[in-house]
């Protein structure tokens, strides 16, 4: 009965995730219809969420097929426009419940406040 509950869950997936967000990858991903992988889509975008205590979380924008801005994989702020979520579980790994978020579009963070996240032990 439980997993009849989670595909009536609704998330406020930007309070979830907040708007504090460290883009650090890039990769495209593919539809599946029936269990069958399809056509590239898209792109899913891994970010690193600091409302989540630094969980990386990956959101797919649809339609695009390259990032609409430079990215030379050094992490950026950004932000997306449009974000929707849905819970699901993963019954090939022991019934695990996963989040999967979708935006309509991703652009830099115009003003990241000064504040920046630093990676492998920089000091700032």
């Amino acid at each position: 009965m439980a997993n009849h509950i989670i595909k009536h869950l609704v998330i406020d997936i930007e309070k979830t995730i907040g708007n504090k967000l460290l883009l650090l990858g890039v990769r495209p991903y593919a539809g599946y219809k029936e269990g069958v992988k399809g056509e590239q889509e898209g792109l899913a975008f891994n970010c690193l969420s600091e409302t989540m205590d630094f969980e990386k979380v990956d959101i797919k924008v649809a339609g695009i097929m390259k990032p609409p801005f430079e990215f030379d994989g050094t992490p950026v702020p950004v932000e997306f426009e449009g974000l929707e979520s849905k819970v699901w579980q993963d019954w090939n790994n022991k019934g695990e419940v996963k989040l999967s978020i979708t935006a309509k579009n991703i652009s830099l963070l115009a003003n990241s406040g000064g504040k920046q996240i630093k990676l492998g032990g920089d000091k700032t």
